[in-house]
């Protein structure tokens, strides 16, 4: 007898996805389309994060491989994440390219993601595989939780998602085939699904959730216009969902916390660093994942206000002569700011998350700053509330009481 495991499984966009096609039509690197031209995201990234999540896990029987003339069919299928929610967008978002991760290089790449808030539906199926569902669910809660993300620039905020709906049928076969034959795996409403919840999981990643109040403005420029009012009102317009809710996305936050990092460090040759926020050494081809994850920022309560400046030199940071422009930017807002890291990878847990916890606090006093215009103010929060691994922490941090707050991280 054979058993069959399906899972109809909606996730909800917590953050961009990016998974690029290959092709650079829209933007340097399009997003995966399927043959109606909606956004979707294929099987082979989903199985490719699973795989990478259950192998960590030491979990690899219910892989498939093939080794010359040995092979073994996998007992796991997946399929296409595809698009369920009424209406999708996608932007196009802007990014600095690093020189091997560790300098700025000048040269600029531009990206296409599927927004926030959209609603993604898949199916996984699981043949005879005794024991692996719940590895599968293990793996589903790590997705929910904010620890394993698809697609690309993962560690930097995009593919956060979110289990909104989890469903689980199950049959026996041949005993149950005539019901098997009836049954719809893509269908949610099908009788034959049960609701299924999600296990609490002990995991290895150190979570740090922040409240952040803004002092001030912000300025991270998105130069993709969304509509005639921005045209008509300001050459820059902070970079914003399409809803108009301006967002800080997790590349910021990890330049930001990345150059604070090495300074803090004093990393003069670099390699601590690149070990915690992993680099690619395009000339020997070395690489190394980051082990830390950012989350992307969305910014409420705050006013938008349109300001007439000198025009500043995005990278010098000189004046350029005669020339104003005008910005619409974000003051006074708040945000929440979400904080993954993998203790397992690091070489030594206790300095990297010592330093983390510094430049937190370097954060909330205004000496780490992101965004741009540093210099002229903006970019500053107050830390109003932090929470490691669920503990609250505040006042350690208004203490600076660095050591305490890591010790709730290791």
């Amino acid at each position: 007898m054979s058993r069959i495991k399906y899972f109809n499984i909606v996730f909800r966009l917590a953050s961009p996805l990016a998974i690029g096609s290959g092709e650079n039509a829209n933007s340097d690197s399009d997003i995966i389309i399927d043959s109606c031209g909606k956004p979707t995201a294929p099987a082979t990234a989903i199985a490719g994060v699973f795989r990478h999540y259950l192998g960590a896990q030491g979990q690899n029987d219910v892989f498939g491989y093939v080794n010359g003339s040995d092979s073994r069919e996998s007992k796991l299928r997946f399929y296409d994440a595809q698009l369920i929610s009424d209406d999708s967008f996608t932007t196009v978002r802007d990014s600095v390219k690093l020189e091997n991760k560790v300098g700025v290089k000048v040269e600029k790449f531009d990206l296409e993601a599927v927004e926030t808030g959209i609603e993604f539906a898949t199916v996984i199926e699981l043949n005879s595989a005794d024991g692996a569902e719940t590895d599968i669910l293990g793996a589903l809660s790590a997705i929910d939780a904010g620890f394993l993300r698809i697609g690309s620039k993962t560690s930097r905020g995009y593919g956060q998602l979110k289990v909104v709906s989890l469903k689980k049928a199950e049959f026996d076969l041949p005993d149950d085939k005539s019901e098997w034959l009836d049954f719809d795996g893509f269908d949610a409403d099908d009788k034959h699904y049960k609701e299924c919840a999600l296990p609490d999981i002990a995991d290895s990643f150190a979570s740090i959730r922040m409240k952040l109040k803004q002092n001030g403005a912000i300025s991270i420029r998105s130069y993709t216009v969304k509509n005639a009012d921005d045209i008509g009102s300001a050459d820059y317009i902070q970079l914003s969902l399409k809803n108009g809710t301006p967002v800080i996305p997790g590349t910021s936050w990890a330049g930001a916390f990345r150059d604070h990092f090495k300074s803090l460090s004093n990393d003069t040759d670099g390699m601590l660093t690149k070990e915690l926020f992993g680099f690619v050494d395009e000339k020997t081809k070395d690489q190394k994942k980051s082990l830390i994850y950012f989350s992307e920022s969305e910014i409420s309560g705050g006013e938008m206000k349109v300001i007439t400046r000198n025009s500043i030199d995005r990278f010098t940071a000189g004046t350029k002569d005669g020339a104003l422009y005008t910005e619409k930017t974000c003051y006074n807002g708040s945000c929440e700011l979400e904080i993954f890291i993998n203790k397992n990878g690091l070489q030594d847990a206790e300095k990297d998350l010592a330093l983390i916890c510094a430049a937190i606090c370097d954060l909330d006093k205004g000496y780490l700053s992101v965004g741009g215009l540093a210099s002229v103010g903006r970019g500053m929060f107050t830390v109003e509330s932090i929470f490691i691994n669920g503990a609250d922490v505040t006042a350690a941090l208004k203490a600076d009481n660095v050591s305490a707050m890591a010790k709730e991280a290791l």
